[in-house]
């Protein structure tokens, strides 16, 4: 009998696969969300959605570096759209050194490059572009100072060779963050950039997204909740407060340029992050929305995830 053995060398959860030099992480979540909206002069909306979501992190050391494969599975029941069963992450990475190949589909680097917009939730703001998860080739370059810096092809999804095209730099360090990113949209035939600053300082953690699009049909750039159209210019400004280990408060505010069939808009969006007991977590948050000259409308999420 072979006895499976632990794999110490990327982290904690990770084991040899039984007759391999491989080491094999099963990690994920459960997860439960009841959502709420609300548009001036409609009826609400009230919708439930339950997820098993396991993730399979497999590495190996190679005479090239660290080979990589990555997979993260959604099984989805929605109380509307019934059962859907997807990939939202699979890929393959190798790293060598200081450089990152990576080929596969995953949160493109315009969504991910940055982090989220600076706590986990269901209501985030709009910064990731409309592109977020795609097939890609990407590298990335990350070095000892805190600079790192990526550049990638992405898949447009019309079925032609037409890839988008985004490049990227950050600093970070304990303070904070500082980046920028561009996007070029090969289809629309436009670009889109946006400039990221963080700062961070025990407990509370401040940032700011300022973002640009060419086109008001183009991928990168923020929505107008209005009109449905990108809006040339968007400004999203987030805080966060730990009050102690088991409870956060986070909030956002995004303002968004007008567009040619819609008016100015912004939102704001107020949240707790609440994890009572070891690997549960409790998110629930409310979000306003207000569209100048416009309908408002309120929305409500509670999400309870269990993780493994």
């Amino acid at each position: 009998m072979e006895y499976v053995r632990i794999c110490d060398v990327y982290g904690a959860g990770f084991f040899y696969i039984p007759g391999t030099e491989t080491c094999l992480q099963i990690g994920g979540y459960m997860r439960y969300r009841m959502d709420y909206v609300k548009q001036e002069g409609l009826p609400y909306v009230f919708t439930k959605t339950a997820r098993f979501a396991p993730s399979f992190d497999v590495r190996s050391e190679t005479e090239w570096g660290t080979l990589r494969g990555f997979a993260h599975l959604f099984f989805e029941w929605n109380s509307l759209d019934g059962n859907d069963v997807y990939a939202d992450q699979l890929f393959m990475e190798l790293q060598m050194g200081s450089g990152t190949l990576l080929v596969g589909k995953t949160d493109n680097p315009y969504a991910r490059f940055f982090g989220d917009y600076g706590a986990p939730g269901e209501f985030e703001g709009d910064f990731a572009g409309q592109i977020y998860n795609s097939g890609e080739v990407s590298y990335t370059y990350e070095a000892a100072n805190g600079f790192s810096a990526v550049i990638a092809a992405v898949e447009t999804g019309t079925g032609q060779f037409e890839p988008n095209i985004e490049t990227g730099a950050i600093y970070r360090k304990d303070w904070g963050s500082i980046g920028g990113m561009v996007g070029y949209d090969n289809p629309d035939d436009s670009w889109g950039a946006k400039a990221v600053g963080r700062v961070n300082f025990d407990p509370f953690a401040l940032g700011v997204h300022v973002l640009y699009s060419s086109s008001e049909s183009g991928t990168y750039g923020a929505v107008n909740p209005g009109s449905g159209e990108t809006s040339e210019w968007s400004i999203l400004a987030h805080a966060e407060v730990k009050l102690n280990e088991k409870i956060a408060v986070n909030g956002y505010l995004q303002w968004f340029d007008a567009t040619t069939s819609g008016d100015s808009a912004w939102q704001a969006k107020g949240g707790l992050a609440l994890t009572p007991i070891e690997n549960l977590e409790v998110l629930p948050e409310v979000r306003y929305t207000k569209v100048s000259g416009g309908a408002d409308s309120w929305e409500g999420v509670l999400r309870v995830t269990r993780s493994f």
